[in-house]
């Protein structure tokens, strides 16, 4: 009899989870309308939230973020209101809260972030916006829909348990990190290139949360962005006013590797120069694995930087900030195949086609072909 996987063990990574909160925003339901409420767990910091507000942008949803543990019942519910029925009747209705103020004619996503960090007591003051998909007086839209979030026990953050029949009415998933979906949205979002070539180089270093550890700061993909925020806010800063303030947002040990990658960025030739084809052969003390994992990543943001310029300029220039640019180009390629090993090559060319999605021009480059021959099957298998 063969086994199954124990249901905590099924973990989705990020792109897997927006499929599925787009299919669970479709599914008919017995209330007449559409979505299925889904709880996503996870630990902190590896971006519940983030995937949520993307969703509901991409759906064309309103999108109301709902902290329960900051609220009393009444702030879910609303508070009552004495008013006299058609006959005179002293009667009590329910001012419902100003989060539902929203255009009735756009569905909304309601999300209940860190829903089990409140009490139970809290929790069920919520039990008939998500069971019933109303609240007092109140009714959903028919195309509304009602996603939750929080941290796993085993977190050891601040939460209580989830009463059953409030669980039983959530379809369940767990998040895992992701490296390549972060990669995707590190680039997407500008993170700095430092902060991208070091985890690119050290994949381990995304994520590493220790629930028993004493560590104020650890690494995640929210911690790593902040480390971004800092280094493009002031790279002047002194060293160790910089490294301290890494350490407060990773640990102190991703911050020292960090801070040590980051030296090696005076060592690395000009990006420049290398894609104006002023330099074509790296130094021996410049193929370190970390200087090339450096030096790949600041040439793929180099040639996005100088193609955006390009792009821009297209329909007044008639396209030849583009053709100089296609140059650019096939220097990279060249260089790439001259000074590095297979896989270096294959991150570069796969973060530029793939991950910034950049349009080059095969036949006006002559490194292209041998590029092609040599690495085709690689570039396709990634």
């Amino acid at each position: 009899m063969s086994k199954t996987k124990a249901p905590d063990t099924l973990t989705i990574k990020p792109s897997e989870l927006a499929l599925a909160l787009m299919h669970l925003s479709k599914v008919k339901n017995r209330k007449g309308g559409v979505g299925r409420a889904a709880f996503i767990w996870g630990p902190p910091g590896i971006g519940k939230s983030d995937i949520m507000a993307q969703v509901a942008a991409d759906l064309g949803f309103q999108f109301v973020d709902i902290r329960l543990s900051q609220m009393e019942p009444t702030d879910v519910r609303g508070i009552p209101v004495p008013s006299k029925g058609q006959d005179g009747t002293p009667v009590v209705f329910w001012a419902p809260p100003s989060f539902l103020e929203l255009d009735p004619s756009v569905p909304t996503m309601y999300f209940f972030d860190e829903m089990n960090s409140a009490p139970q007591s809290i929790q069920s003051a919520a039990y008939q916006f998500i069971l019933d998909r109303r609240l007092g007086d109140h009714k959903f839209g028919p195309h509304d829909v009602v996603f939750a979030a929080g941290n796993r026990e085993t977190d050891r953050g601040a939460t209580f348990k989830m009463p059953t029949p409030l669980m039983n009415r959530f379809v369940h998933l767990e998040l895992r990190v992701d490296f390549d979906d972060w990669q995707n949205w590190a680039i997407a979002n500008s993170i700095h290139k430092t902060v991208v070539g070091y985890l690119t180089w050290q994949k381990h270093e995304l994520f590493d949360f220790q629930p028993g550890s004493a560590s104020r700061g650890f690494p995640t993909p929210r911690s790593w962005e902040f480390v971004s925020q800092l280094v493009n806010e002031d790279p002047n800063l002194p060293e160790m006013v910089i490294l301290a303030m890494i350490s407060g947002s990773v640990g102190e040990g991703a911050a020292i590797k960090f801070m040590e990658y980051r030296k090696l960025n005076e060592k690395l030739p000009n990006p420049s120069d290398i894609l104006a084809g002023k330099i074509t052969k790296l130094k021996d003390d410049q193929k370190e694995t970390s200087i090339m994992y450096a030096l790949t990543i600041g040439l793929c943001y180099e040639l996005k930087e100088k193609y955006d310029a390009a792009r821009a300029l297209e329909s007044q220039d008639g396209g030849k900030a583009y053709d100089a640019w296609v140059g650019l180009a096939d220097n990279f390629f060249a260089f790439m195949m001259e000074n590095f090993q297979p896989e270096m090559t294959i991150l570069g060319a796969r973060t530029i086609l793939s991950n910034f999605r950049l349009r080059i021009a095969p036949t006006k480059m002559k490194s292209w072909k041998p590029f092609a021959q040599r690495h085709n099957s690689l570039i396709l298998e990634n």
